[in-house]
């Protein structure tokens, strides 16, 4: 009896360990799921930041090209216009010359023909800005009144003189240092110092020595992080400037130098309009992507207002004195 007591007395044998199996695989599952989101949080941020970064220099650059293409295919229209106008110059003192040769001119032929060489003079000067074109006119008309020996002639051939005098002191004033100060700036543009933000000109603070702390709790608080730097509300007297990186700032130092190069072509094409339109383009293009507390930068600048003021100064001289006297005397005379 007293066997059969202790007998029911004894604890039960220990369950068998499946359900502490079962919990070790739930918690290896629910830390796989927390690791897979996390690699894919991590690639969403790479991924974005890298968005952002190459997506207004890229849109820039595009712009910038399309425009050089336009300006490119409005240069070849004027040559194509411009060697147009040559041969049709050429022309009409070739067939001035064959009427001179094969027939007696009358009275007021060469009259005629001089006033039509002076209206191409200032229509060429006016609208094409050709200042080679208009000197050849010019000159054509004086030997046409000279030819026609009339003393009344006399104050439109001093007019036309003074004329001719004007085009070659405006070319030279165009074609002088201008021109060499653009090539020299252009080539400055490869060395000036790009602008960088300035949470990265800040030295990073010291961290103090603390001791580790868990690895998920650094895993919450690294995720919590970079959530919260994905949108930032600051204040900002001038805008920022745009981060570059390395390959980018190739292409802003080419589209510089290609702005400087433009208003160079535009000086020897005689286009002041054209030409402060490119110095103003560089000005804009350097105070945003370039470190304007630079020294080189802020000489640069300074280089850029004095010819967009030299430009702007220039104007184009009035050649149409002699073709309205001429007009006077042909009335007067009829």
């Amino acid at each position: 009896m007293t066997d059969e007591t202790e007998n029911t007395n004894l604890p039960a044998p220990p369950p068998a360990p499946r359900r502490a199996r079962s919990v070790t695989g739930g918690l290896a599952l629910l830390l796989s799921l927390v690791t897979l989101i996390g690699l894919g949080y991590v690639w969403y941020v790479l991924s974005y930041k890298a968005h952002v970064v190459g997506l207004d220099v890229t849109s820039s650059f595009q712009a910038q090209s399309a425009a050089l293409v336009q300006l490119d295919n409005k240069i070849a229209a004027l040559s194509s216009a411009q060697t147009a106008d040559r041969k049709a110059v050429k022309d009409l003192a070739r067939r001035e010359a064959s009427l001179a040769t094969n027939h007696r001119p009358g009275r007021h032929w060469r009259v005629r023909a001089a006033a039509d060489l002076l209206l191409i003079a200032n229509e060429q000067l006016r609208f094409q800005h050709d200042i080679p074109l208009a000197l050849l006119a010019l000159r054509q008309a004086q030997r046409e009144l000279r030819r026609q020996g009339d003393p009344r002639l006399i104050p439109v051939r001093r007019a036309i003189l003074q004329e001719i005098l004007q085009l070659k002191a405006l070319r030279r004033q165009h074609t002088s240092t201008m021109a060499l100060e653009l090539v020299a700036l252009a080539h400055s543009a490869r060395t000036l110092p790009l602008a960088l933000p300035r949470t990265l000109r800040a030295t990073p603070p010291v961290a103090a020595k603390v001791e580790p702390e868990p690895f998920w709790r650094r895993a919450v608080y690294g995720i919590w992080r970079d959530f919260t730097s994905l949108i930032r509300i600051r204040k900002e007297p001038v805008h920022e400037r745009a981060l570059l990186a390395p390959k980018r700032a190739y292409f802003v130092r080419e589209n510089l130098e290609l702005r400087l190069y433009g208003a160079q072509l535009a000086l020897l094409e005689h286009r002041p309009a054209l030409v402060g339109a490119n110095l103003a383009a560089a000005s804009r293009w350097i105070n945003r992507y370039f470190d304007v507390k630079a020294r080189a930068s802020q000489t640069v600048l300074a280089k850029l207002a004095a010819l967009q003021k030299d430009t702007s100064a220039l104007k184009w001289p009035d050649i149409s004195l002699s073709l309205h006297l001429l007009r006077k005397l042909s009335r007067a005379a009829s």
